[in-house]
């Protein structure tokens, strides 16, 4: 079995196993670590390993009102996102595609991964949010 795959499996039981309420230090490395490698396996060719997106074509995840914004970050990685990227006069309109065939769990530590990674702290999000928000 390939070493990712028993990461994510080990990952996803540690986080539906923690008890419900306010998440431990280990559950919230726990879920870091699992959206770093959902983040590598989805999210990485356009926003690079680095968050910095691939200059002039996809956004810089290096903004701290976007990483500090839950809802939205929920609602962008379900439903994708169009948005305006200039590159000297030529603007392009560029489509983050819809991430919904990710399981909550995922999604819920993809967005404690890139805020942790580049926001000013980490937004703790529960898979059952990720639920109610689909």
């Amino acid at each position: 079995m390939p070493v990712n795959f028993i990461l994510r499996l080990i990952s996803v039981a540690l986080l539906l196993t923690a008890p419900s309420g306010i998440a431990s230090e280990r559950d919230v490395r726990n879920s870091i670590a699992l959206g770093a490698l959902a983040f590598a396996d989805n999210c990485g060719k356009c926003h690079q390993a680095d968050g910095y997106g691939e200059e002039g074509l996809y956004p810089s995840l290096h903004n701290t009102a976007l990483l500090a914004d839950k809802d939205l970050l929920i609602k962008t990685v379900l439903s994708g996102r169009m948005g305006h990227v200039e590159k000297g006069d030529d603007g392009t309109e560029r489509l983050m595609p819809s991430m919904d065939f990710l399981t909550n769990g995922e999604i819920a530590a993809i967005i404690a991964f890139i805020s942790n990674s580049w926001g000013d702290d980490v937004l703790i999000v529960t898979p059952e949010e990720v639920q109610d928000a689909r």
